[in-house]
């Protein structure tokens, strides 16, 4: 998205990371297959690592041409983004008003808006609490 114009003459903008008025939504119809793809595809890789076979298998699922030197919690992380792309949608709210604006459908830069029954901005998207990112 990167810039959008809402109804009400905002602007929301997706620049910033994390942001705090973007978000995702998982449809309730597609998350178990989307948790049974994602953790079977961890588990290859895992048993793929322990078999010796962990270049072959990283190439074979991303590509030759994905880096070699990615660690075993980069390599999950790419999984998890790249089975994200095609179910998961992108809900922005804009600043202004507090509109929240859903992708039609995964992967198409097309939103329809909703708005919020008591007016002005929520922050319904930002985050009550900051998270680590050490593990």
């Amino acid at each position: 998205m990167s810039k959008m114009a809402c109804l009400c003459g905002g602007t929301i903008r997706d620049n910033l990371i994390p942001c705090p008025t973007e978000g995702w939504i998982l449809r309730d119809q597609v998350q178990d297959a989307y948790y049974n793809e994602v953790s079977g595809d961890i588990a290859a890789f895992f048993a793929a690592v322990h078999a010796g076979r962990r270049g072959a298998w990283i190439a074979e699922y991303f590509s030759p041409q994905y880096p070699a030197d990615v660690g075993d919690e980069g390599v999950v992380q790419d999984i998890l983004c790249l089975r994200k792309r095609p179910v998961f949608l992108s809900v922005a709210e804009c600043e202004q008003c507090g509109r929240l604006w859903v992708e039609r459908e995964p992967e198409v830069n097309s939103y329809r808006s909703y708005a919020p029954d008591e007016p002005g901005y929520a922050a319904v998207l930002r985050s009550r609490a900051p998270r680590d990112s050490g593990v």
